[in-house]
């Protein structure tokens, strides 16, 4: 390691060396929540798909009656949410239209219970840093009036500041790692929706046309 790295990893720990007891909550949440990201962020990735593309050439088989070549183009894409939905929709394409959308709506219902996973974990963890921040700005200013006291109110006004400053830490630490938790929490509810609209539309759509072709 350099000397500038060795600098600032000291300058770290210092930091939250002052901040208290209560950092160490602050950070772990904080590796948590990196670590549960980044596991959501590639989880989409791999979900994901070139939706209106991927229908419109599955539809196309459906009305030359090419079920086969359908279903193949589906499973090529077996780790997408959506074309899977929709080979459920041509596998059972011989069945009530009753039976299949209550078949999709199971599917729905699984597959939304995985995506939606560790979402509200992380919804949790970013309204929670703020508070244990708070909590130890409350606790340091406590002990800096207490010192106060003690000195009969005789004390240095730098040092007093110090004191407050130190207080305020692990209010910009919960601060700093809760916004970009709470932002990414309600970017994985919006693409949580965005795969429940898809996974309804698409298959409700396909369910239709394999009735009209009947």
């Amino acid at each position: 390691m350099t000397e500038a790295v060795l600098h600032h990893i000291e300058f770290i720990v210092r930091f939250l060396a002052k901040g208290g007891v209560l950092m160490i909550p602050i950070v772990l949440i904080s590796l948590i929540s990196v670590a549960l990201m980044i596991e959501r962020i590639w989880y989409y990735h791999r979900a994901r798909c070139q939706v209106e593309p991927l229908y419109g050439q599955v539809s196309s088989f459906v009305k030359q009656k090419q079920f086969d070549e359908a279903i193949a183009l589906c499973d090529q894409y077996r780790r997408a949410v959506v074309p899977r939905a929709l080979h459920c929709v041509l596998a059972n394409r011989n069945r009530p239209t009753e039976d299949i959308e209550k078949l999709i709506s199971a599917f729905g219902t699984r597959e939304l219970k995985k995506l939606s996973h560790y979402v509200r974990s992380l919804g949790v963890l970013g309204n929670v840093t703020p508070l244990i921040g708070l909590l130890g700005t409350v606790v340091g200013m406590v002990k800096v009036f207490m010192k106060i006291a003690d000195l009969n109110g005789n004390v240095n006004p730098s040092v007093l500041a110090g004191g407050i400053w130190e207080a305020l830490l692990t209010t910009a630490a919960g601060l700093t790692v809760a916004i970009p938790v709470v932002m990414l929490y309600h970017h994985f509810e919006n693409t949580v929706d965005t795969f429940a609209f898809q996974i309804k539309n698409y298959s409700l759509e396909l369910i239709e046309l394999c009735a009209e072709d009947d």
